[in-house]
Order: structure tokens, then C-alpha cells, then sequence
């Protein structure tokens, strides 16, 4: 059995690639209910591609930082296959963060996809290595990688799409970077590397393997850098507000605005608008098109009956915002323009409004508000 050894610099740059590439990878995939469907798409593909490549990359490099007494070579077959693993499954995790209704649940499932993901490309990816030795692998290694994977995949989702802050990005993206370091080292702990009398000999690199290491290094970080910048907001990071062409309103110049603090006074007979996130800019729609708003984390989703918009405001400051107009609280995470209710349902200790825009049509209203409903409604 052959002694194994690493380049600690080598080491060191496989984890900075992972979690780089995490990093962009969930920014990319951060703010997606908010696009249309196409450029969602789109992003989802390049926070795929940029991920799985980059889970990849850090494999590569790891493998090149592996030290043996023979020299081993790569099979094209099985490398690609792994590269297309990676970019598929763990591409798959991310989507499925934005399919229906986020919660711990889907949190769950697409950590573990992700996880999978990972372990996958890595097994897939050893299985290329030929020349004069054998591979093989303790059972345990298998258990101690898939579990590293899954666990910290998870907590790397839930930690960078809790509050989806930068900050809290940025924690779930290194959380990420190194669970994906971690996974593959660990695997490489249970990994044995035995000579071979009559192995087929391996051709000398054309690159030497500190030079492959750096062009594979560069390369993830110009495109893990050409790809955050489709994702960074405009004007150094200020939202604008430009023409609300999509609520129908006449063109304005665009000004930046915050998320924090108090809405903004409406003049007598101003109508209140509320901000939405798309193509990096926040656009307003009149607040009387909105149907139901719902609460999501210290965001809302604002429902018209055609599309869904993300608004950075929290539903207290929606509610603040609307207050004296046809907005009424039935739960703590709606509002209804009660203008658009098109029915009100009881059974037993619980009701509802219906509200066709709404995904789930029935709105819940809590027992505490029911009589302010029934009042509205006029019954």
C-alpha cells in the first residue's frame, strides 16, 4: 500500500476555489422569485454551472495536491462524467430551494441533493485515476463523506437563505466551500492506493501538475467573477427605482431607495406603492392591484393575479405603509385587499378568505380577526 502525501499549498487553494464557487453559486441563486421566468432560468443554469464546475475544480486541484511514490493518470470518460454529475445534481439542490413553498422541508431536500451531489462527482471522479496502482476504499470512508456532505449542505442552505443577508450568504457559502473540502479529504482518509506489478504505464503530463493547478484555479475564479457580476446590484450596490413601466405608470426617473426604516409619507390622495425586486433594480406597483400579501422570512410576496413580486419590505412596514386603505391583516402573515376577496368561509373554529390570486386560493384568518373580517365584508 503506497504512502500518501499533499501539497499544503495546493490544499489550501482547493478550499478557497470551493468556497468561492459556493459563494457565487448562491448569490446567483439568491433573489430568483423575483425575476422573470426566463431570466430565472437562466440564473438558476449559471448558478448550476458555476457550482457544480467549481465542486469540480476543487476536486481537480485536491487530486493534483495528491503526492504519490507512481505516477497515476486521469481517463476522459470518467472525468467528464464527473464534471456533468456535479453540474446536474447539485444544480437540481438549487432549484429546488425555489419550487413552491420554502421551508425547512425543502431545506432538507435539496441540502441533501446537494449533498449527494457531491459525493457523487467525487466517487465518479476517483474512478478515472489509472496507471501502476489500484484504489480501493473502506467501507466507513463511504458513510463518514455522504454524512459530512448531506449534514453541512443543509446548514450551508439554511444559513445563506435564512435571512438572505450578505453576511448571511456569505457564512453559508463558506460553510459550504469547506463541507465540500471537507467531504473530499475525508473521503481520501478511508481511500487506500496499492502498486501494481503489471499496471499499464502512464504517459508523462504535457503540464506538470503545479501548472495544470493554476490554470484550473484561474479559470474558476474568472468564471466564478464573470458570473457575480450578472448577479451584484447597480450603483455600488444602491437599489434604484427606475420607471414602474409594469404597473402602468408613467416614466420616472430612477432614485435609490432604502429597505430600512419607515415608508414613506403619502401626500393627501397619493395613492401607496409598493416596491418590488427585478433585474437588480426595485420597481413600484400600485398597491391597490395587489390581491393578498404574505410574509416570507423579513420579506413579502405581493400577489396581483398574474405574477408574484418579491418586496424587500417587511409585512408590518407593508402594513403600515397601506394602513387607511382596503388592506385588512386576516393572519400574521397575510394581508387581503379585501376588494378582491371573493369569498369568506367558516368551519368549525377556523376561516378563510378566498383569494383567487393567491397560489393556495384560501387565505387563513385567525380567530382574533375574524370579527374585523366579517365587519369589512359587511356580514
Amino acid at each position: 500500500m503506497l504512502v500518501v502525501t499533499y501539497d499544503p499549498w495546493m490544499v489550501a487553494a482547493s478550499v478557497v476555489i470551493a468556497i468561492m464557487a459556493s459563494f457565487t453559486g448562491l448569490r446567483l441563486a439568491s433573489g430568483l422569485r423575483a425575476l422573470a421566468p426566463g431570466r430565472r432560468r437562466l440564473q438558476i443554469a449559471q448558478a448550476a454551472f458555476t457550482l457544480g464546475a467549481g465542486i469540480w475544480s476543487m476536486h481537480f486541484v485536491a487530486m493534483l495536491a495528491l503526492r504519490l511514490p507512481i505516477a497515476i493518470g486521469y481517463d476522459a470518460f470518467h472525468t467528464l462524467s464527473s464534471v456533468l454529475i456535479s453540474i446536474l445534481i447539485t444544480g437540481l439542490g438549487l432549484a429546488l430551494m425555489f419550487l413552491g413553498e420554502r421551508s425547512l422541508a425543502r431545506t432538507i431536500e435539496a441540502g441533501t441533493l446537494t449533498g449527494l451531489g457531491i459525493v457523487s462527482m467525487h466517487y465518479v471522479g476517483m474512478a478515472a485515476i489509472s496507471g501502476y496502482c489500484s484504489v480501493s476504499y473502506v467501507p466507513t470512508g463511504f458513510f463518514v463523506s455522504s454524512a459530512i456532505a448531506v449534514l453541512f449542505s443543509i446548514c450551508a442552505l439554511r444559513l445563506a437563505y435564512g435571512r438572505r443577508t450578505l453576511m448571511q450568504l456569505s457564512l453559508g457559502a463558506a460553510v459550504l466551500g469547506v463541507t465540500i473540502a471537507g467531504m473530499h479529504y475525508s473521503a481520501m482518509a478511508f481511500t487506500r492506493f496499492t502498486q501494481l506489478a503489471d499496471a499499464q504505464p502512464v504517459a508523462a503530463p504535457i503540464i506538470q501538475s503545479d501548472y495544470l493547478a493554476l490554470i484550473v484555479a484561474v479559470a474558476a475564479f474568472v468564471v466564478c467573477g464573470v458570473f457575480l457580476l450578472t448577479a451584484l446590484p447597480l450603483e455600488g450596490g444602491k437599489r434604484l427605482l427606475p420607471a414602474a413601466a409594469a404597473a402602468g405608470e408613467p416614466a420616472r426617473a430612477a432614485v435609490p431607495v432604502s429597505d430600512g426604516g419607515e415608508p414613506p409619507a403619502l401626500a393627501a390622495g397619493e395613492r401607496p406603492r409598493l416596491p418590488y425586486e427585478q433585474h437588480n433594480a426595485i420597481y413600484f406597483v400600485d398597491a391597490e392591484r395587489i390581491h393578498a400579501i404574505k410574509a416570507e422570512g423579513h420579506y413579502t410576496r405581493l400577489y396581483d393575479g398574474a405574477e408574484v413580486y418579491f418586496c424587500p419590505w417587511s409585512i408590518s412596514k407593508v402594513e403600515a405603509h397601506v394602513a387607511g386603505h382596503s388592506f385588512l391583516r386576516t393572519h400574521r402573515s397575510f394581508l387581503v385587499n379585501i376588494r378582491h376577496a371573493r369569498a369568506f368561509q367558516r368551519k368549525d373554529d377556523k376561516a378563510w378568505l378566498v383569494v383567487p390570486a393567491v397560489k393556495e386560493t384560501m387565505v387563513p384568518v385567525s380567530r382574533f380577526h375574524v370579527a374585523e373580517v366579517r365587519r369589512a365584508l359587511g356580514i
